[in-house]
């Protein structure tokens, strides 16, 4: 069960960034278009031409959804894998149900004020530091207050090194706070092009989430 607690808290770090306040914004340096070759990943998307300014605005009115995939995880020494589910209902709030392999058992995890609690059978832990409880407990870390744009296709606010887009200006590499994220599918979700398939690597971690449903 510790592979399955250490998942479960590399994963908290994308429910956490939710309610983290975000930092001043940063100068985005100028985008950079994929060749039309590596578009093929957004068959699954609208694809309607905007400019970055449109696609970053229409992106961000989605703040509440649930997420039905998988999420892999894995630093230099241990690999972790878990079906997922997850709820947010808006910036505040959220639930999170990891399924593991083979029978590993179910974690819960919640968010509500400022409290964030995680249950895994009869043992339950609650923290207001999320960064500080996953380094203690898994010696990773993650850029907290990131990932809750990332995981929408958004850069975070702050400095961006460099970024990618296709031409439609969906986001497919970027590159912030150390870290390379890959968006290497899209798809459409009431009108909204949002990721499917997510790699972010960085730092000595791994991070793969693949989203097989988005409900917003």
């Amino acid at each position: 069960m510790n592979n399955m607690k250490r998942l479960v808290l590399i994963s908290f770090c994308f429910l956490t960034a939710a309610c983290a306040p975000p930092r001043p914004a940063g100068e985005v340096p100028e985008n950079k278009n994929l060749p039309s070759e590596q578009n093929k990943a957004m068959s699954g998307a609208e694809n309607k031409v905007m400019s970055v300014e449109q696609r970053k605005a229409k992106t961000a009115t989605v703040s509440s959804w649930e997420i039905r995939g998988s999420m892999a995880a894995k630093n230099k020494n241990k690999g972790w894998s878990a079906a997922m589910n997850w709820k947010q209902s808006g910036p505040g709030a959220y639930q999170i149900r990891l399924m593991g392999p083979l029978g590993a058992g179910t974690v819960l995890i919640n968010k509500k004020g400022n409290t964030i609690t995680f249950q895994d059978g009869p043992k339950r832990i609650t923290s207001h530091n999320p960064d500080q409880l996953l380094a203690e407990q898994t010696g990773i870390r993650l850029p907290v207050n990131n990932l809750y744009y990332w995981v929408r296709g958004l850069p975070a606010p702050g400095p961006v090194q460099s970024e990618q887009r296709d031409e439609y200006n969906h986001l497919v590499q970027l590159r912030q706070s150390g870290y390379t994220i890959n968006f290497t599918k899209y798809t459409s979700v009431r009108g909204v092009d949002l990721p499917s398939l997510i790699r972010l690597e960085g730092n000595g971690v791994m991070v793969k989430v693949a989203i097989q449903n988005w409900t917003v």
